[in-house]
């Protein structure tokens, strides 16, 4: 699987994360069956996947079901609008 580590973003999250060769590799199947998922229009084929990986099809949709619960979690948990106000403590 061809992957291009050049961009800026990558290249921070790849050091800022101390990410594998693998991470990254599970990372990018994730997303891609995800996006698969979700929308029509992206195409992902999960048998060239596996077969770029080395890996089984159960595999790379296992990794991709533990990305997904993963990233609803932290969705949910993400606070929409503003913070709210720090008060000072005489009352104003």
């Amino acid at each position: 699987m061809r992957r291009d580590l050049t961009g800026k973003r990558a290249q921070k999250l790849t050091a800022q994360y101390a990410l594998t060769d693998e991470e990254i590799q599970r990372i990018v199947a994730a997303a891609r069956i995800t996006l698969a998922t979700f929308d029509p229009e992206y195409r992902a084929n999960v048998t060239q996947i596996a077969s770029d990986l080395q890996r089984s099809r159960p595999t790379i949709y296992g990794w991709a079901d533990r990305a997904l619960v993963a990233m609803i979690g932290a969705l949910r948990q993400i606070r929409a609008g503003r913070p709210p106000k720090l008060r000072s403590d005489n009352g104003q």
